[in-house]
């Protein structure tokens, strides 16, 4: 859901519930409890409703079935309220900031009541941090922000004037205090901080100029993303800042034009939470964060394991690859070695044959002698130093050449 439709969705949904509970007595629909709180009878002029007292109010949570939280409302107004769980692409960020309330005077011009929070996400680049779903890319990063370009234009798009109101001294420190707070948390990395605003709306209802002041208080992150060297198809990724921010809710106190500022001084006091609730809430989610983390890690471990059987097989195929590669190689080479073996051979006999050469193999010593081809026989002396050449097949010089100092052996001639 839009984060400007957000806003319009849920102050619809207090206006038909309060519309439903003006016809149903609250004192039949809730335990009631007296509380001593009032409006003192000379602070009040003739056009702000008066109360003298409150009851409390449980707000249940249908999901756990237990009362949430319990409100204290003037008695005799009209109320409602729920846990209204916002899912969507701009959840509350956390289940307790996921109350919504609305306490009405009986003439419907002094009220009192919250809307839950609510969370976006921008990127300076236009990525989406969401999902294909949420396209928002939203660039708020204050309180003022929030109020001024969402809250106000949804809530009253026909405002007579909208102006800035200053925020209280203990709201600055608790501001500063949490500032602190996130900086120190932080490390040093990214920038955490929290920041709030109230805005001061001025419009009529049925004739009456009526004023209501609209707070709220976020939070928000910003780091920056560090560039990739290879991303996606291989190209460089540029670095970008992002920003993650939430509102814990939007508070509004309306009053008669000039009764704001004491409306607010005399508002009841705030919703106090069910600790058995909250308590179960946090169990709940401490429990579903250690059932994902669980999950988590048994998914790291098979992506671990998966990843480094991809990378022994990727070795193997790397060193299959290079064997193969060698063994191609070495082929090569031989077949090389043979051919220009062979073409070396070829022009050396043809060079022996223009000189009417021929190469012949001593078969004792295995030595290469080059000599005339014009001769069927070639004898070599032992000493290597006399050669007889002869067309005589039957001739055989040992015992009758030298037969004292020379021993002769026939060479072989090679093709």
């Amino acid at each position: 859901m839009d984060i400007v439709r957000w806003f319009i969705k849920y102050r619809v949904e207090m206006i038909n519930a309060i519309a439903l509970f003006a016809i149903v007595s609250v004192t039949g629909c809730f335990s009631q409890k007296k509380n001593a709180s009032a409006l003192p009878g000379n602070s009040a002029s003739a056009t702000t409703s008066r109360w003298s007292g409150t009851h409390s109010v449980d707000v249940q949570d249908p999901v756990y079935g237990m009362t949430a939280f319990t409100i204290n409302v003037p008695t005799g107004w009209k109320f409602a309220g729920r846990l209204l769980r916002p899912g969507g692409c701009h959840p509350a960020p956390t289940l307790d900031t996921s109350l919504s309330y609305i306490s009405e005077s009986p003439d419907g011009f002094t009220a009192y009541g919250r809307l839950p929070g609510t969370s976006w996400s921008w990127t300076s680049n236009g990525s989406n941090l969401t999902g294909s779903k949420c396209p928002s890319n939203i660039k708020i990063n204050s309180a003022a922000g929030l109020l001024l370009n969402i809250g106000v234009p949804n809530l009253h798009p026909h405002a007579v004037s909208v102006a800035i109101a200053p925020i209280s001294q203990q709201n600055q420190d608790n501001v500063k205090s949490e500032n602190l707070r996130l900086q120190a948390q932080s490390g040093g990395y990214g920038r955490h901080y929290a920041d709030m605003a109230r805005v001061i709306v001025s419009y009529q209802v049925k004739g009456v100029d009526l004023e209501e002041s609209i707070a709220t208080m976020i939070f928000c992150n910003e780091s920056q993303v560090m560039a990739m060297p290879t991303g996606l198809g291989g190209r460089p990724t540029p670095g970008y800042l992002k920003r993650n921010c939430y509102s814990t809710g939007t508070y509004i106190v309306r009053a008669p034009k000039g009764h704001i500022e004491e409306a607010m001084k005399y508002s009841p006091p705030p919703p106090q939470i069910n600790a058995a609730w909250n308590n179960r809430v946090i169990n709940n989610m401490r429990s579903n964060f250690q059932a994902f983390q669980t999950a988590n890690d048994a998914q790291f471990k098979a992506n671990q394991q998966y990843f480094a059987e991809q990378n022994q097989q990727l070795l193997q195929k790397g060193a299959d690859f290079q064997d193969t590669m060698r063994d191609s190689t070495n082929r090569a080479l031989s077949n090389d070695r043979n051919n220009q073996g062979a073409i070396d051979n070829a022009a050396h006999q043809t060079a022996l044959y223009s000189l009417d050469q021929q190469t012949f193999l001593n078969p004792a010593t295995g030595e290469r002698i080059e000599a005339s081809n014009q001769f069927n026989n070639q004898w070599l002396s032992s000493d290597g130093s006399t050669l007889i050449q002869t067309q005589d097949n039957s001739f055989d010089p040992n015992g009758s050449v030298y037969p004292v100092s020379q021993s002769w052996t026939q060479l072989v001639p090679t093709f």
